[in-house]
């Protein structure tokens, strides 16, 4: 299978996602994900260093987009159609072989939690990646994460596998369940999944 790597512009109906600058991450990470899961009763708006943040992309965010190709990663922002508002980001990576599969993860800043945009974005994220010869999408949330739970069960992925113990929060391990989604069962219930979502 020939796959062309390079995170290519792609649109819903309210949003478009493509690559971004260096503004547009530091935006999206604004607050630091991990505090922000829900796992095992922590929730906290806690503030990133984008310091930190900053140098995942040097020297350039187009030397960042260059390595993402070679290690096969699609990393895409989203944006607001409407305003170009960037408002998280997705990413497409850990090709599995053994199913012909790729696994999606994403982040979403919190003041657009609740509208929509998330299964909005990973329908055509899944859509695109279907189009370029996968044949499995691969989604895991961690052990107590609600919210990514009810996106996997909103979407119709199913269960694939536990990863025990995966890694540690707080002194505490924690699982990580994956879930899978066929091409042919993805395309089969394409008017349900639109009218659901």
């Amino acid at each position: 299978m020939s796959i062309d790597y390079k995170t290519k512009s792609i649109e819903s109906d309210r949003l478009i996602l493509s690559k971004g600058t260096l503004n547009d991450y530091l935006s999206v990470y604004e607050y630091d994900f991990g505090k922000l899961r829900d796992i095992d009763g922590e929730f906290e708006y806690c503030k990133n260093n984008l310091a930190e943040i900053e140098k995942w992309f040097k020297p350039t965010t187009e030397e960042f987009y260059l390595k993402c190709e070679k290690n096969h990663v699609f990393d895409w922002v989203i944006y607001l159609k409407d305003s170009i508002q960037p408002i998280g980001n997705i990413v497409a990576d850990r090709e599995n072989m053994e199913t012909n599969g790729i696994e999606i993860s994403f982040n979403l800043h919190p003041n657009y939690w609740g509208t929509g945009y998330m299964p909005e974005t990973i329908i055509v994220v899944m859509n695109y990646l279907f189009e370029l010869g996968f044949e499995n999408i691969i989604y895991g949330y961690d052990d107590g994460n609600i919210k990514s739970k009810k996106v996997s069960e909103k979407l119709g992925f199913k269960e694939f596998r536990i990863k025990k113990s995966d890694w540690v929060k707080n002194g505490k391990p924690i699982d990580v369940y994956e879930t899978i989604m066929a091409k042919e069962k993805w395309l089969s219930e394409t008017e349900k999944r639109v009218e659901k979502c």
